[in-house]
């Protein structure tokens, strides 16, 4: 039945979805079987995330500014395959803009 309903009245499958979780449509989940078959798993936020060090949020406007030499910026770049892939350590310095690569063998 093509041509039912206009451009503007027509909604996504995940809205139509969603309709249908808070009741508002007189049909059930079961009555649904793709949506069923669909991946449903909610991505959280993790409750017990650990906080390592103060946030880079909480650094002088000073360091902002970029006036000083000597501050420095590091981060580690993991890889996603296994458990031993080598691991990228990055140093910028704010002032100057230096950067240094260096490579670890694992974490």
């Amino acid at each position: 039945a093509k041509g039912i309903f206009q451009k503007d009245q027509v909604v996504s499958t995940k809205t139509l979805y969603n309709y249908v979780d808070l009741g508002l449509m007189d049909i059930k989940n079961g009555d649904l079987p793709e949506k069923v078959k669909r991946n449903t798993k909610t991505h959280r936020a993790r409750v017990n995330k650990r906080i390592l060090g103060r946030s880079i949020d909480e650094r002088s406007p000073r360091i902002e500014n970029r006036k000083d030499f000597g501050h420095w910026e590091c981060d580690l770049v993991l890889g996603h395959k296994t458990k031993d892939d080598d691991v990228l350590l990055t140093l910028c310095e704010r002032k100057t803009r230096q950067f240094f690569m260096i490579k670890i063998e694992d974490k």
